[in-house]
């Protein structure tokens, strides 16, 4: 739809399951604002799809029986990263925008888990168990270099570039809690930037990268958890604090 939400144009028209945040992230436009990917459950798996704004164009890309889901799209709008347990165990695989060329870009027993790639697209951030605990590692983009940014024994997850690269933004249970991370892109300086008494869940940087928005939930059953979200800086001052909201973010 147009941005004061006139013009609705339905996209897809068929029975398949488009909704479920189970296979999140789930709808994602093309940074060349082209295409639009999503996932759908067919014969009760994900695969990846696209179709253009306009409702044409609509293709099944993985159409594979396994477990295919979390895509990112690569900054130059080529080719899609996503995960997938076609092999067995969940890893990580690279394919072309049309869906052709899959490569498989991880090998290892344990779980590979995509979570993004870096603003010039010469990396990607991926979460794995593979050394006994959840880590964020990195690697270039054709899956060699993998390595082990966060190296601790504590459980890691959720990596997000900053807009620069410079910066990953991540979550850790380290200190007891669920808290919000920022550390170098090449793993050194970790720090805790949010210091809080609640556990962090979602995290969006603001466009210039000094800043990053978290929302966060206090308790220890779900079903009561009590919200809050504030905005920091990236060296953990400056906490503003304000009703809560899980879903926003930055203004361009």
């Amino acid at each position: 739809m147009d941005s004061d939400g006139s013009g609705v144009l339905r996209l897809t028209d068929d029975a398949l399951d488009k909704g479920t945040q189970r296979w999140s992230p789930y709808l994602a436009w093309s940074p060349d604002g082209q295409w639009i990917a999503f996932a759908a459950v067919v014969d009760g798996a994900p695969d990846i799809f696209i179709v253009r704004p306009d409702g044409t164009g609509l293709t099944n890309l993985t159409a594979h029986p396994s477990i295919d889901s979390l895509f990112y799209w690569s900054p130059d709008a080529r080719r899609l990263l996503f995960g997938s347990e076609r092999d067995g165990n969940p890893e990580l695989y690279l394919m072309n925008a049309d869906g052709s060329e899959v490569t498989r870009l991880t090998h290892d027993a344990a779980v590979d888990v995509p979570a993004g790639w870096s603003p010039d697209g010469g990396r990607i951030l991926f979460t794995s168990n593979r050394d006994g605990n959840g880590e964020v590692y990195v690697m270039q983009a054709d899956g060699s270099g993998q390595t082990n940014l966060t190296n601790q024994p504590s459980s890691d997850a959720g990596p997000v570039y900053s807009p620069d690269g410079a910066r990953i933004a991540f979550r850790s249970d380290r200190d007891g809690r669920w808290q919000l991370y920022v550390m170098n892109a090449d793993g050194s300086g970790q720090e805790n930037a949010s210091n809080g008494e609640a556990d962090d869940y979602w995290y969006w940087w603001s466009p210039d990268g000094t800043r990053v928005y978290v929302a966060s939930a206090l308790g220890e059953d779900p079903t009561t958890w009590s919200w809050s979200a504030a905005i920091i800086r990236v060296d953990g001052s400056g906490r503003t604090s304000f009703a809560f909201g899980s879903s926003l973010n930055w203004r361009p």
